[in-house]
């Protein structure tokens, strides 16, 4: 009976920490389970900046369609596109990569 009693107290000072453990630990952030870096928004004429409400972004082929990312970053600037098509990693603004 001596043996069962220690048990039982023993179980319910386990409970008691683990209660108070999970009690006092802070949740994961969400952030933390965005994966990839990313902004939530565009950087005029650097279509190369990963936007986090666009889809993900597929192989790019030099002469092929601009993804999303670059026909928003690009808009109002035909040689920021034709950059990216055509010539892809330049910019128009050389070394404007935040």
């Amino acid at each position: 009976m001596v043996v069962s009693t220690l048990r039982m107290r023993r179980v319910a000072l386990l409970g008691f920490a683990a209660a108070l453990i999970a009690a006092l630990v802070p949740a994961i952030p969400a952030a933390a389970e965005t994966g990839p870096d990313c902004t939530n928004g565009v950087v005029p004429l650097n279509p190369y900046v990963v936007n986090c409400g666009l889809p993900p972004r597929g192989n790019h082929a030099i002469g092929g369609a601009p993804d999303a990312g670059a026909i928003i970053a690009c808009r109002h600037s035909p040689i920021c596109l034709s950059y990216y098509v055509n010539y892809p990693g330049t910019l128009i603004v050389p070394g404007y990569r935040p």
